[in-house]
């Protein structure tokens, strides 16, 4: 088994604003495992941390993806019985419990190889004949951006609507929510709201 890294730049459509900053691109870093005697049986992953908000977000970010990945090549290819599935050992695992982004993106990439299938999941989803629910995410920008994007994702049809909060005037950022909730109930549509770091430690919820 050979793994191989692939570092991509993602660029955003719009302006993405967080409680840290506004993303305009985002690095990923794609994991392949590949069969050495079958090079068309692969799996794929993605180690995507968010900079500034993930707790992995950090410098040497990519020289630990490919140490980990040295260790995880080295210690499958002791194996002599290539029908056994691959796997992280437990020492790897203790290593990567503090980059979870990493540890998501080599379990993805281990799950889709060990089921030697092109497919990421067999399920109606992973075969492109049904969506799945989600939140219609609203970035931070300013009141009437927001207010546009709400309106955007109800014409859409979104029945949840999460706004990402603590780049503009709270006060406003609240009656973004209350204008939602005027028009519908609790029951049409769910708010949700991301404060992604935009209160101390020391802020209480409000209730």
């Amino acid at each position: 088994m050979k793994v191989e890294i692939t570092p991509h730049t993602l660029h955003f459509h719009q302006p993405a604003g967080t409680s840290r900053g506004i993303y305009t691109t985002r690095k990923v870093w794609y994991v392949s495992l590949h069969d050495c005697v079958h090079p068309e049986h692969i799996g794929t992953g993605e180690c995507a941390p968010l900079p500034k908000l993930s707790c992995d977000d950090v410098e040497e970010y990519e020289s630990l993806l490919r140490n980990f990945c040295h260790i995880l090549e080295t210690e499958n290819n002791k194996s002599e019985a290539p029908e056994i599935e691959v796997f992280i050992p437990a020492t790897l695992r203790e290593q990567l419990r503090p980059y979870p982004s990493i540890m998501f993106g080599l379990e993805t990439a281990l799950w889709h190889y060990n089921r030697r299938t092109t497919a990421l999941s067999d399920t109606k989803f992973g075969r492109g004949e049904r969506g799945i629910q989600i939140n219609g995410l609203i970035w931070m920008g300013r009141y009437d951006e927001m207010s546009k994007r709400i309106e955007d994702k109800l014409n859409q049809g979104f029945s949840c609507i999460k706004l990402k909060i603590g780049a503009i005037e709270f006060e406003e950022e609240i009656e973004l929510l209350r204008n939602i909730r005027n028009r519908f109930s609790k029951d049409v549509i769910q708010l949700r709201v991301d404060a992604n770091g935009a209160f101390s430690p020391g802020d209480d919820a409000l209730q």
